[in-house]
């Protein structure tokens, strides 16, 4: 990993454009990114996952089950591990570190952010907020209502004091009677209805894959060992 290859007077000019802060549920809304220019130049050695927040609609004031932004950054800790070519910071150090903030609002968000990314030396932060998150009422084969789940995410360098990158997903999963085009990912599903759970790892894994491939970092690679059946014998 080299150093940062960026003016920092020059990324101050570059801003991503405000989304809204709900997206609707819709099948087709999944995720959408939008990121400035300069994050291919950005070297990230250390990366602080904070804490999501619930966000609800404020005309939805119950669309976030509890436990939902515990269950997500769980995730996002999960991926992030998976993806590599970058040190997490580790959820104790964040967890004591966040005992030394403000509680996190949405007013100071990125405050928050960018203080907990001092306190435990990380150079870069995601972070983010939860709109909405239910689950589905009923069975996997006889649901009355189906998982709805909407967050957004954030990237920011603490080296340029900015939001580099931004995600939102939204999903709701629909049946074919409402969607006809939708027959090849209920059928992905094993033409089940799934849980909130399930959304959430879907959008989480394409938000940090995203967010990985933007900055141009090396995935991990697995490596399995070859059953003794398979490997060549004595020439």
């Amino acid at each position: 990993m080299a150093t940062i290859a960026l003016a920092i007077a020059g990324c101050s000019s570059e801003q991503i454009e405000n989304f809204p802060d709900k997206i609707p549920g819709l099948a087709d809304a999944n995720l959408h990114v939008k990121s400035v220019r300069s994050i291919k130049t950005i070297v990230v050695h250390r990366v602080a996952v904070m804490p999501l927040i619930d966000y609800p609609d404020v005309t939805e004031p119950d669309s976030i089950q509890e436990g939902a932004a515990q269950s997500l950054t769980a995730q996002i800790y999960s991926q992030m591990q998976l993806a590599g070519g970058w040190e997490v910071v580790p959820e104790d150090d964040v967890s004591d570190a966040m005992q030394k903030l403000p509680p996190t609002t949405r007013a100071n968000l990125e405050e928050n952010a960018f203080a907990l990314a001092r306190l435990v030396s990380a150079d870069s932060v995601i972070y983010g907020t939860v709109h909405e998150y239910q689950d589905r009422v009923g069975s996997s084969y006889a649901a009355s209502q189906p998982a709805s789940v909407a967050f957004t995410l954030m990237f920011a360098s603490l080296t340029v004091r900015q939001e580099l990158w931004r995600a939102q997903f939204a999903k709701t999963q629909e049946s074919l009677s409402q969607n006809a085009f939708n027959i090849v990912n209920f059928f992905q599903n094993q033409a089940r209805w799934v849980r909130a759970v399930d959304l959430a790892s879907e959008g989480v894994e394409d938000a940090i894959r995203n967010l990985h491939g933007q900055l141009n970092l090396t995935p991990n690679v697995h490596y399995f060992p070859v059953p003794n059946e398979l490997k060549p014998g004595p020439q």
